[in-house]
């Protein structure tokens, strides 16, 4: 099976520098667990070695006693034990994985402010294995979520250091801090990686073949790449020196033409991605082809075991993005000592030394793969991570710069741009024969080297002092800096709701609002997809419900409270929720109070109704019977979920935007919409949760053999065949009723912006209340509700005479009474 180029080769690489030792050499422990005999993903180079063999024997003992006590029954003796097995598992995944001792070493020496050499090096080790669990963890899962998934997961978190520091540096402005980054990661993979590649493996190998096609395909986008870079600098070139308005003139141009070609770039990557997987994946499957058969022969029918679950491995990828955001925090702020003490350049740590601390584990792997004559997975890891910076990050930093409103362009310095074409250049001229040498290493080293020492006499103060990679917190203030994550985390709100700060105020309570249904649900659908599971897909709409109606309703206040605090000024107050019910203002109107409770309470009530009853189904859904093993249909189900929720919640959203000053100009009394609108949601409510009850206890006293009824003809189920469908519908209508009657009023037309369009600004709001209804209405009619139950019982029932009875005596929708 073709796979996403990411995902391909570093699954390859780790099965290819896996022990795989020869059946005379396992030693299975007594217990009979064969799991306990598998070394994983340690160089191959070891196990020819003594004291090798005596540590294996070692860990072999130890793991099956593990996974031994793991399957005991008593769940205090289990669980501990199953966790200090997988552990000690993906520990042993990696020898570089030794080097952990670094990171709570650093992060405690940095902590406590000790001296900065000293913490510049114990975080500047931390980072190598960090990086490795890293890529580990984004493996165990890329495998469970599919080609396109798995594959976008490991281009993610694949540069995942690197990304990390870049969007920290890029909300800081330190623009030369993130272009550093991008070209240091660049020339340490198509120089550096690819040379000790192949001069690795020409010492070994007289020549080596790759795959020319997959080889050239990768150049030659780099070469666009490179493009994409020259054309900037030039024209910055070129357009000439003037005064301070012809400067600005040129940096307005530079950025126009920086954000349309990160569009383009990012087009080109995602054609390359449909390219490799549909179009043209028979020369990807030329490529897997031969290590297949090869892995089959000396594998006999095992295939490659997966350690971690995909919730372990989703756990496992925050906690060590966290550690390394932390490390990276702490070796930041003692770059500054280093280069007075040492006498090296920003410029040389930015550009040479930290991106090799990035990617070590993977390029210590990528030589070892090919010493074993395996140059298309080296090359795919060279030139393929470089792509996925070059077309990937680099233009998605520049579409981040244009959201959060800073002037990230792709004008690298004359001196750099000539370097990265020279670099892509030599690489061209290299793999365009498909094959290469130890000579040709040779020639890539040679020109990393002298590259490196360019920028090892580049002085700091050219280009208004470009720093190095990670220097975005050395100010004088920056000692007491907090972990460069949470500070991530909190640009990026503010970043949100700056963007998101429309002059209608309901586009700006509803593009976050609907931004965070899509953003749950996507959080939801990656471990649900990974797993196979539908367990959680009803309660994480329950939970989009909420958190959609919660920020819809303290929206106006965060955004007062970001203002204040950006002013320097005092923050007011959070608005009271009783007050408002109790009619004494408290920043909301009863009316936005009460409807968004009456979603968030209804939310929950079917939210965890369906959960116990799919819980007790052993996590299985009918529903879902066709699409859970297709994680492109699986990710279209939550995606369909969050629209339902972001069109459901309409009326209540468009409540939720009016300014607390339009509710004052409302009639103080409850007007008859008011009223209207509560009993049609409590009729509703009622008749939902009644209709739930009844079916309920019907499958536990069939279950308990109470009864043999085949369909349930009882209470409101008599009245009506699908009475639950009937209460949602009614529910919303009174939702909508409620919200509709304040927007067709003139208060609620001028809070809409509707106000001066007569009669068609009232159609309009009662248009935009009234979208809840119908859509759910929709919904259970032609999509999933009532089609469903009705063709599941037609199937099951249809030619009994007495489900035709009652089919026929009893309304599909509305009861009868």
């Amino acid at each position: 099976m073709n796979e996403h180029p990411a995902a391909s080769m570093k699954s390859n690489l780790r099965r290819k520098c896996s022990i795989n030792p020869q059946p005379s050499r396992q030693l299975i422990a007594s217990t009979g667990h064969a799991s306990g005999s598998k070394i994983h993903r340690i160089s191959s180079a070891v196990t020819q070695n003594g004291v090798a063999d005596s540590v294996r024997h070692h860990i072999d003992e130890h793991t099956a006693l593990l996974h031994r006590a793991s399957e005991d029954e008593r769940p205090w003796v289990a669980w501990p034990v199953r966790f200090g097995y997988i552990t000690w598992r993906t520990l042993a995944s990696n020898p570089v994985n030794v080097l952990l001792v670094f990171v709570p070493l650093g992060i405690v020496f940095g902590a406590i402010h000790a001296n900065p050499t000293v913490v510049f090096i114990l975080n500047f080790f931390a980072i190598i294995p960090l990086a490795s669990l890293l890529s580990f963890a984004t493996e165990e899962l890329s495998a469970k979520l599919g080609q396109t998934l798995g594959g976008l997961l490991n281009a993610t978190f694949g540069n995942a250091v690197e990304l990390i520091v870049s969007i920290v540096a890029l909300k800081n402005g330190e623009i030369r801090i993130v272009q550093a980054s991008m070209l240091g990661s660049i020339l340490s993979n198509i120089l550096l990686v690819l040379g000790c590649c192949f001069l690795a493996g020409g010492i070994k190998h007289q020549e080596q073949s790759f795959n020319s096609t997959v080889a050239s395909t990768m150049s030659s986008l780099m070469a666009v790449s490179t493009a994409s870079l020259i054309i900037p600098a030039t024209l910055y070139a070129t357009m000439g020196q003037g005064d301070q308005n012809s400067k600005h003139t040129k940096d307005k141009t530079i950025l126009v033409l920086s954000h349309g070609t990160a569009v383009i770039l990012l087009i080109l990557y995602a054609l390359y991605l449909f390219f490799q997987l549909k179009t043209h994946a028979r020369f990807f499957d030329e490529e897997s082809e031969p290590e297949s058969s090869e892995e089959g022969a000396g594998e006999g029918e095992q295939g490659e075991e997966h350690i971690l679950s995909p919730w372990a491995a989703g756990v496992a990828l925050v906690i060590i993005t966290v550690m390394v955001a932390v490390c990276a925090e702490y070796l930041v702020d003692s770059i500054d000592s280093i280069v007075e003490s040492a006498h090296v350049s920003r410029t040389f740590i930015g550009l040479i030394l930290l991106p090799i601390v990035g990617n070590a584990a993977e390029h210590v792997t990528a030589v070892v793969v090919a010493t074993k004559d395996k140059m298309d997975l080296a090359i795919g890891v060279a030139i393929g991570s470089s792509m996925q910076i070059a077309l990937l990050v680099t233009p998605f930093l520049v579409i981040l710069g244009w959201i959060i409103d800073q002037p990230m362009t792709l004008q690298f310095e004359i001196f750099e741009t000539v370097v990265f074409f020279l670099a892509v250049l030599v690489t061209n001229y290299l793999i365009s024969d498909g094959k290469s040498n130890y000579l040709e290493g040779a020639m890539l080293l040679g020109m990393y080297v002298i590259i490196a020492l360019a920028f090892y006499v580049y002085p700091d103060n050219v280009a208004d002092s470009p720093r190095s990679l990670l220097s975005l917190s050395t100010q004088k203030n920056s000692s007491s800096a907090l972990p460069a994550l949470l500070s991530l985390i909190m640009t990026l709100l503010h970043s949100i709701l700056h963007a998101t700060n429309f002059s209608r105020p309901f586009l700006s309570t509803l593009v976050p609002s609907v931004g965070l249904a899509y953003t749950i649900q996507g959080l939801v659908a990656i471990p649900s997809i990974a797993a196979q599971t539908e367990r959680f897909y009803d309660l994480s709409g329950s939970l989009t419900y909420i958190s959609c109606t919660a920020l819809s309703l303290y929206l106006p206040a965060i955004r007062a409270r970001a203002a204040a605090a950006a002013a320097g000024s005092a923050k007011p107050a959070w608005p009271r929720l009783l007050a408002a019910l109790a009619g004494n203002g408290g920043g909301f109107n009863w009316r936005q109070v009460a409807l968004s409770a009456a979603v968030s309470i209804w939310a929950t009530r079917l939210g965890t109704y369906l959960f116990s009853r799919i819980t007790s189904d052993n996590g299985t859904d009918s529903r879902f019977d066709n699409i859970r093993t297709s994680p492109p249909k699986f990710l279209g189900a939550f995606f369909a979920q969050a629209t339902w929720v972001s069109l459901c919640l309409m009326p209540v959203l468009t409540l939720n935007s009016l300014p607390t000053s339009i509710f004052s100009a409302l009639p103080a009394a409850i007007t008859l919409t008011d009223i209207l609108g509560a009993l049609l949601f409590i009729t509703g409510f009622s008749f939902e949760i009644t209709a739930d009850r009844q079916k309920n206890k019907w499958v536990q006293e069939k279950k308990t053999k109470k009864h043999n009824e085949e369909f349930l003809t009882r209470g409101l189920w008599s009245k009506s065949r699908h009475p639950n469908y009937f209460g949602e519908v009614t529910l919303w209508t009174g939702i909508a009723t409620l919200a509709g009657g304040v927007m067709v009023s003139h208060a609620g037309q001028v809070g809409t912006g509707l106000i001066g369009y007569g009669i068609l600004g009232k159609v309009a709001a009662m248009a935009m209340a009234g979208v809840s209804p119908a859509f759910v209405t929709f919904l259970l009619f032609k999509v999933s509700g009532i089609p469903l139950s009705e063709g599941k019982y037609d199937k099951r029932y249809g030619g009994r005479k007495d489900y035709q009875e009652w089919k026929k005596n009893t309304p599909m929708f509305f009861p009868k009474f």
